[in-house]
């Protein structure tokens, strides 16, 4: 696993890192404003996703996080802020809207609380559990999204593809300091899920909804197998857990191949 940095003094903490997903939060809120169009909302995100990056960086900086500019920092945030923008464009009720931004805050939060606390030396086991939960909380729902969309087939697994290959580049890069070793992971993961979805858009009849958490699942416990074995810590404990995700995942294609 890589090297947990020594613990140094914080500059600009959870005060901090509150106050920015707060920012982003109210930002999202007002999304559904009707003064912007649907095409001026995109933009907005785009803009949302360049405050939070811009943000994080900052803070990153001041507290002189090691490697503060590598991409794994500002990966699941960019995502929690496309989901949330995504979902609200769709949502009616204000309610469900606000409570879209609620959670992309809170991911902003979590994902970034972890980061920095590992840069700084101040590493908890509770800090897997919110690392894994709001990557994985991010790619399922762009991955509902996404499968529940107009776009055509291609551009759907392109963006799978692309939401799987920053999210298990993300979780790769926490047990290994070699870009490129965290990259092929992430290729080989990103590359495995959208062959499934490949495979159960084309051919099964399935809504979105079960197809998204069938390729969440294929990507935690894919993801997951490759991250131990990257850390040299694939034991029999690790091996049941991510593997009953495995066949959970198996068990719901079959299901689907014999009721499609």
């Amino acid at each position: 696993m890589a090297p947990a940095p020594r613990a140094t003094p914080v500059k600009l903490g959870t005060r901090y890192l509150g106050f920015l997903s707060a920012c982003a939060v109210i930002i999202g809120l007002a999304f559904k404003s009707e003064l912007l169009a649907p095409n001026q909302v995109w933009a907005a995100t785009a803009g949302l996703v360049a405050f939070t990056t811009a943000g994080l960086m900052f803070l990153h900086a001041r507290n002189r996080t090691p490697v503060w500019f590598s991409l794994d920092y500002y990966a699941c945030p960019a995502l929690a802020v496309i989901a949330a923008s995504s979902f609200s464009m769709l949502a009616s009720d204000w309610r469900l809207h606000a409570a879209a931004m609620g959670a992309m805050g809170v991911t902003i939060y979590m994902s970034s609380y972890v980061d920095l606390c590992r840069g700084i030396g101040r590493v908890r086991p509770l800090h897997r559990f919110l690392r894994d939960s709001s990557i994985f909380l991010a790619l399922l729902a762009l991955f509902f999204l996404v499968l529940q969309s107009e776009l055509p087939n291609a551009i759907k697994f392109i963006w799978i593809f692309t939401v799987s290959l920053l999210s298990g580049y993300r979780s790769f890069r926490l047990v290994t300091q070699r870009e490129g070793r965290a990259l092929f992971s992430a290729f080989v993961t990103a590359q495995m899920v959208t062959a499934l979805a490949f495979g159960m858009v084309t051919y099964l009849n399935q809504g979105s909804a079960y197809v998204a958490v069938v390729l969440a699942f294929a990507w935690y416990a894919n993801q997951g197998f490759i991250l131990h074995a990257l850390d040299d810590s694939l034991t029999r404990r690790v091996f049941f857990e991510y593997g009953l995700f495995a066949v959970i995942c198996v068990y719901l294609v079959a299901l689907a191949l014999l009721t499609r």
